[in-house]
């Protein structure tokens, strides 16, 4: 089993890929190839190289990933919780901007599940 220790550094590890919008990166090393994810109310997706597609896609899509601001983060028996605010340029120059929640379970030093929550 994880020590909250170990879940502290590879969260951390986790998330400094993200603020640098290493996101694709953040997946390929944390992440199980098994991993579901979870959107809000939409099923979820099973599997790591579904989930990379789709953000693939979507990246693919701005005009331009501004920054990734960590609000708080932590870290209980096999879960981590982050709260972010993503910001980015549609392809069409509109601004987005995303508040969200994310819940990762961890088992042998990967996510196995992450689900978000926006606001």
């Amino acid at each position: 089993m994880q020590t909250t220790l170990d879940l502290q550094s590879l969260d951390t590890a986790l998330n400094a890929l993200v603020r640098e919008g290493q996101i694709i990166d953040g997946l390929d090393r944390h992440f199980a190839a098994d991993c579901t994810f979870h959107e809000g109310n939409d099923k979820p997706i099973a599997g790591l190289a579904t989930q990379r597609q789709r953000l693939v896609e979507m990246f693919a899509g701005l005009k331009s990933f501004d920054g990734a601001t960590l609000h708080s983060q932590a870290v209980a028996d096999g879960v981590t919780f982050t709260e972010w605010t993503f910001n980015m340029t549609a392809g069409n120059g509109d601004p987005i901007v995303w508040n969200e929640v994310l819940v990762r379970q961890w088992h042998d030093g990967k996510v196995v599940k992450e689900r978000y929550y926006q606001a």
